[in-house]
């Protein structure tokens, strides 16, 4: 099996790959974030919060081998990434007034630009598994 070089890679792919690699690289600072506030809590929590770490990290892993995907023109990174962007932005709208506005605004904004970045035509295109149709395995 040759290694093809997938579709000319779209401006928009490339801003929606860029932001799920910022959202899996905060997902693990902020699972680090709550670890060390353990510690400086005197061992608070500190196995509810490395678990959270665990989890955290599982999740930006999986979008790392997502995007990955994607940019090698593969689709099946499409679906988990979008399905994050999904969640992301429900549990935003469901976390208004919980939370602070400059906290929320990016988690609902991200969302759409990646949804919408990677559902162009031309994004389509580039991950469509070297140029087969999306509708052909």
């Amino acid at each position: 099996m040759t290694d093809e070089k997938p579709a000319s890679r779209s401006a928009p792919l490339l801003i929606g790959l860029a932001v799920v690699l910022l959202e899996a690289a905060v997902l693990v600072v902020l699972g680090i974030g709550v670890v060390v506030a353990s510690l400086l809590d005197h061992g608070d929590m500190l196995g509810t919060n490395a678990g959270v770490l665990a989890v955290l990290i599982l999740i930006g892993g999986f979008l790392l081998l997502a995007v990955r995907a994607m940019w090698q023109g593969k689709r099946w990174g499409r679906g988990p990434v979008i399905t994050w962007q999904l969640l992301q932005f429900f549990v935003a709208v469901t976390s208004w007034g919980a939370l602070e506005w400059w906290a929320l605004v990016p988690a609902l904004v991200l969302p759409v630009i990646v949804v919408v970045c990677l559902l162009l035509p031309a994004s389509l295109a580039a991950t469509a598994q070297h140029g087969r149709p999306d509708g052909v395995l």
